[in-house]
């Protein structure tokens, strides 16, 4: 399950930055910073994916989302982080230098882009394209500049909750000199991953899959004599959420989920499966929305307005939350057939929504063939509906 990001993602690229502990020299600081929606008008985009705010500045753009009608629609967003003009502006649009290499992303089963751009002052970055489940599409370039540098650590698909796959891909950059590169883990042993070259760029791409549940402590690179020429030090990633208490008591939801309010100091509604968090609800929009006179309560999309529902997904759990209005929310898949959970008030007197929880038989990646998700009211009438398309 991605990040996915609003427009309110500014803001809390910037609180996460100040936030974020310093970092010797030369390499990023790290630190956690969500957007809790999983939509950008009406039907979000980063499905517990972390976006992650560093040292140097990131330049993004995500797209793809629904207005109030349910009709597609397009936004982008652009944030930046601790800016450094001598280092230029780089864009996700700007041409690539030689081919893009797109690989399969085992974080979301969706493709992952990546390819080398060149910024306005003459420096090589390092540029990336995601793809969500739900379909949305973010895209990065990090102004941190990769000329001279042996090898680099650029990130990957980490995120809280971990991802539903099991698998979290780490990526980065590599000269000629590189022959080798292994992630070595916290628990023990060593995963050897790839390099590949795209057509034209100036240097190679490397990859690493490692198990979500265990801890990159470094990254090791190595020429093809098998010395190793560098290695990179993993900075852990900083989630308030995981070592925090819930307030009050937890709720026992169907398909054996426990949904409990925890506070950091936004308020989130975590939903946990056999003790693992495998699902976010956000239930503030931000001090994007808030400041500009938004209500500050749940279903609220980034231009302030409400929502009928978020819905999370786990494997073959699907949860989330609605309207105080709703009091059953059904998903009908393409050929008709569809299971359906009633939803239960908030046991926090939080208002503004309603929990549902369910599971289904029929697949664990529900993006994937594309569904109807549709609210009902105490009549039996339908309150609202949201047309997913495939996004595989």
């Amino acid at each position: 399950m991605m990040d996915p990001l609003e427009s309110r993602l500014r803001a809390k690229l910037g609180h996460a930055a100040t936030r974020a502990p310093q970092a010797p020299q030369g390499f990023p600081a790290e630190v956690v910073s969500r957007s809790r929606r999983r939509r950008m008008r009406r039907n979000a985009l980063v499905a517990g994916v972390c976006v992650v705010a560093v040292a140097a500045p990131i330049t993004m753009m995500i797209t793809r989302g629904t207005d109030d009608r349910g009709d597609a629609a397009t936004v982008a967003t652009v944030a930046t982080v601790a800016p450094d003009p001598s280092l230029g502006n780089p864009v996700w649009d700007t041409p690539p230098i030689g081919k893009r290499l797109t690989i399969d992303n085992p974080s979301e089963k969706r493709p992952i882009s990546f390819w080398y751009a060149r910024t306005k002052s003459g420096t090589t970055v390092f540029c990336q394209e995601y793809k969500s489940r739900s379909g949305g599409r973010t895209k990065s370039c990090s102004d941190r500049p990769i000329d001279g540098e042996q090898a680099t650590d650029q990130g990957s698909t980490q995120s809280f909750p971990l991802p539903a796959t099991g698998k979290v891909l780490h990526y980065g950059t590599a000269n000629a000199e590189v022959a080798q590169v292994a992630a070595v883990l916290k628990e023990g042993g060593r995963v050897t991953g790839t390099l590949q070259t795209p057509q034209g760029a100036p240097r190679a791409v490397w990859t690493v899959t490692v198990p979500a549940d265990k801890t990159v402590t470094a990254l090791e690179f190595a020429g093809s004599d098998g010395e190793t020429i560098k290695r990179v030090e993993s900075r852990p990633m900083v989630v308030p959420e995981a070592d925090m208490k819930p307030v009050g008591r937890t709720v026992e939801m169907p398909g054996k989920l426990d949904a409990g309010l925890y506070v950091t100091p936004d308020k989130n509604l975590i939903w946990k499966l056999a003790g693992q968090a495998v699902g976010v609800n956000g239930l503030s929009p931000g001090l994007a929305v808030i400041e500009r006179g938004g209500p500050d309560r749940a279903l609220i999309d980034m231009d302030g307005k409400p929502m009928k529902v978020e819905l999370l997904e786990h494997q073959k759990h699907w949860f989330g939350i609605t309207s105080t209005k709703t009091r059953r929310v059904a998903l009908i898949f393409r050929d008709g057939t569809s299971v359906s959970a009633d939803t239960r008030p908030d046991p926090w007197k939080i208002g503004g929504f309603r929990m549902f929880a369910g599971t289904q038989q029929r697949t664990d990646d529900l993006y994937a063939e594309g569904f109807k998700i549709v609210g009902y009211g105490e009549d039996g009438m339908e309150l609202w509906h949201e047309d997913h398309e495939p996004t595989r």
